[in-house]
């Protein structure tokens, strides 16, 4: 009787579990890593070949498999190996980490024919598979066998090749390595995985050194659990490990927050596990944690198809519920436990470099100290003010402290009992009245400049010659919200700045402005001389911007947004329709008249405080 290779399908199937859920080739790789150690491999060997026909072949020396099995077992997609033999670990004694049985739809993610070709007690057995031919068939399809049980010296192990690869740029070979690194902790001299000439290099041991501070549970935490032990005994019986890291300067986002491990394969990529909603500290923040006991189950699922998440949503799960609120317990202590030790490691800086600021402190007297910490507090708990600048700002504040005037006028103030002592009122009406007027002087030197730059819009200046240089002497034309302006901002300049360490080639483009401000918004500004035609090229090209920045800039910038401005222009026809679409996109088209009112309007309500204070200050007088 003819053999016959058979695998049973829907093409729905096919398309939501491969071709849709795989479509980059860590995870891809990732599955047949685990297939190879499911089956006692101690070698993987990962070849990608560019060139006009991409190729990639995984080529592991586990056990092998049978005619029949490759039948029974590999086409048959959703088998649960732990459930159907019953077995949780391998002939040498190692966790199965495969479960669902879907890893082979992962490879037509990637490409569309495979050949496979496996080795098992001096047979071998090889077959092609065909994404177009599977498609055009409904629910069945044989394989094309190249050979059925042949004799063969070769030594046990499976060869898969994957071609009709559809690619144009190269493999990127050390990311590829770094996505297998970040999905195992498996690797060992045991089980070594070969990327060409590269062999991958277990990374759970992270170097300490790196980051600033870091904390390990459950050791580092057991103090702070004491309202909620049930949390901490629930940790203790499931065997809860991990560890949490903070780095010195902000981290890239594709490595802030906490990763799960189970049975030392990644069931859960980065999530911040913030019930407190969003703060400075998760753009320093990660780590990593072992979660074995969500797999323990031969029957129960707790891990998302494509294993980048577990399944928290599950019903009536009561083991994932403890363990999210575990990991938010702990990353709650963890906030606090940060910004304690940060604040103190400012201040020891502080102390070398010549600022004994609790020393200070306790030099003043008791009406002038709760002000003078309360505004030290503010400048070293603030994360974007470096030590340097806070060096600078707290000898500004003491220089303050040593003003007569400034010492009367707190003194006066924390002696008061009640803030509607008439007294404390006319102190902060006057302390008011000098704050305002600091805030005309310099609201009526913006007006002036407003003026000016209204001029060169209604001469049509050059964008490049007068608008450009003048808004970069003054950048709060822009938007006086902004706490950071860049000017002439390339793409190669970004990235040498925020990836040192990496090739990252990009065709160099230029932006006029980058604007950043304290809650992580950023704004690409485009500026183009007045009475200019805007057409599809300007907005493809402030599109591009926008769309480079959101993949590239470091920091878990919440907004970026773009905006086009010039004045009196004109529109190609139909893109008007494309400016309504992009302003869902956080992408605008705007006017320098629009920037002249939006200035106007922010820089002369100093102006209207101070004059409004001046002319009740004035009523007051004459009723008196």
């Amino acid at each position: 009787m003819e053999k016959v290779l058979r695998f049973t399908y829907d093409n729905q199937t096919i398309d939501h579990l491969g071709v849709k859920l795989y479509s980059t080739i860590p995870p891809m790789l990732a599955e047949l890593i685990s297939n190879a150690w499911d089956a006692d491999a101690h070698n993987v060997y990962i070849s990608l070949e560019n060139g006009s026909d991409k190729r990639i072949t995984v080529k592991d020396d586990g056990t092998g498999m049978s005619f029949d099995d490759l039948n029974e077992k590999f086409l048959k997609i959703g088998r649960n190996r732990r459930l159907d033999l019953d077995e949780d670990k391998t002939l040498e004694g190692r966790l199965v980490l495969g479960k669902k049985g879907l890893g082979k739809l992962s490879m037509f993610g990637i490409g569309k024919q495979i050949m496979i070709t496996s080795v098992k007690d001096g047979f071998e057995t090889s077959f092609l598979m065909d994404y177009d031919k599977i498609r055009a068939n409904t629910g069945s399809y044989e394989p094309e066998i190249i050979c059925a049980e042949k004799k063969t010296s070769d030594a046990n192990g499976t060869t898969i090749v994957i071609d009709r690869i559809n690619r144009k740029s190269d493999f990127d070979l050390a990311g590829i390595e770094q996505g297998i690194r970040d999905r195992f902790h498996i690797f060992s001299p045991d089980f070594v995985v070969h990327i060409g000439d590269e062999i991958v290099i277990d990374n759970c041991k992270i170097s300490e050194e790196s980051y600033q501070f870091s904390w390990h549970f459950p050791d580092d935490y057991i103090a702070d659990f004491e309202k909620h032990a049930d949390l901490l005994a629930f940790a203790k019986e499931r065997n809860v490990t991990g560890s949490l890291y903070t780095a010195y300067t902000p981290l890239k986002s594709s490595v802030q927050g906490i990763v799960l491990f189970s049975r030392n394969k990644l069931v859960q990529e980065n999530k911040t596990f913030d019930k407190r909603g969003n703060d400075n500290f998760f753009l320093y923040m990660t780590g990593s944690f072992d979660v074995d006991f969500i797999d323990n189950d031969k029957s129960i699922d707790n891990c998302s198809t494509d294993r980048k998440s577990l399944a928290w949503d599950n019903y009536n799960n009561d083991d994932l519920d403890k363990l999210k609120s575990l990991l938010e317990e702990v990353v709650s202590i963890t906030q606090t436990k940060w910004r304690k030790q940060r604040k103190e490691k400012k201040k020891e800086n502080l102390k070398t470099r010549g600022e004994d600021i609790d020393k200070w402190l306790e030099s003043l007297t008791p009406a002038e100290k709760p002000l003078a910490k309360k505004l030290v507090d503010a400048i070293i708990e603030n994360d974007d003010i470096k030590e340097e600048q806070a060096e600078e700002f707290i000898e500004n504040i003491r220089d303050m402290y040593g003003f007569k005037s400034f010492q009367d006028f707190t003194a006066e103030l924390s002696e008061m009992d009640k803030l509607d002592d008439d007294t404390a009122i006319k102190l902060l009406t006057d302390w008011q009245i000098i704050e305002s007027k600091e805030y005309a002087r310099v609201a009526i030197g913006r007006l002036e400049t407003i003026n000016q730059f209204e001029k060169f819009i209604k001469e049509d200046a050059s964008e490049t010659k007068v608008i450009q240089k003048f808004l970069e002497e003054f950048p709060w034309l822009l938007d006086p919200r902004m706490s950071k302006f860049d000017r002439e901002v390339t793409y190669s300049k970004i990235l040498k700045e925020n990836f040192p360490d990496e090739e990252l080639p990009e065709h160099d483009r230029r932006m006029d402005f980058l604007c950043t401000n304290d809650g992580g918004l950023i704004r690409i500004i485009e500026l183009k001389r007045p009475s200019i035609k805007i057409t599809s090229v300007q907005l493809n090209q402030i599109a591009q911007y926008v769309e480079f920045i959101k993949n590239h800039y470091p920091g878990n910038a919440q907004q970026v947004q773009g905006y086009l401005i010039s004045d009196k222009m004109t529109y190609d026809p139909g893109v008007q329709l494309q400016i309504e679409a992009l302003e869902s996109k956080g992408i605008y088209v705007k006017s320098y008249s629009d920037l002249l009112a939006e200035a106007r309007r922010y820089n002369k309500q100093f102006y209207d405080v101070a004059e409004n204070i001046e002319l009740k200050k004035l009523g007051e007088d004459n009723l008196r």
